[in-house]
């Protein structure tokens, strides 16, 4: 099977009942710009205090851009969310991820990535509105230090979602 049959299979044999949502998202560090487009599905799990844990996964492409380079990216990110209960119609909420990343290449201007396996980390706050959300985000992207050099690329960035 190759790599865009398995992503088309994940994509697939995502639980029926889990909420999709799809997300848009900008952002810059390092020197770097990002614009990411991305699809997910979340899963309430159980209360706790005062709000919801859940879990999901999500499943994204980026572009990067860093003087006259560029690089693409496909992530697919497991991550596990805390919503508090609405309040006047507002939900507030935390989440947090960690998944494997492929790139278009293993550069970008200067920063040196090695390996075209990668390591995507992102965490955010965010607030919903019914279906529409807007998050704070920090992202990361590195092999792990699994060969040298790892200069990896940080951003930080806005983005995005609207729950079907």
């Amino acid at each position: 099977m190759n790599k865009w049959g398995l992503w088309l299979f994940v994509l697939l044999s995502a639980p029926a009942y889990a909420e999709i949502e799809l997300q848009i998202g900008a952002g810059g560090g390092d020197g770097a710009v990002r614009y990411s487009l991305g699809i997910g599905w979340t899963e309430s799990w159980r209360a706790l205090g005062a709000g919801q844990l859940g879990y999901g996964i999500g499943f994204d492409s980026s572009y990067w851009e860093l003087d006259d380079d560029a690089l693409e990216q496909l992530s697919l990110v497991p991550a596990l969310s805390y919503s508090a209960r609405k309040q006047d119609g507002f939900r507030p909420f935390v989440f947090v991820g960690l998944g494997p990343a492929w790139i278009s290449q293993t550069w970008l201007g200067s920063r040196q990535l090695s390996s075209q396996f990668q390591f995507s980390s992102r965490a955010g706050v965010g607030v919903a509105l019914d279906q529409h959300s807007l998050a704070l985000e920090g992202w990361h992207l590195s092999n792990g230090g699994l060969k040298q050099p790892n200069d990896g690329l940080s951003s930080w960035g806005v983005s995005y979602r609207y729950n079907f």
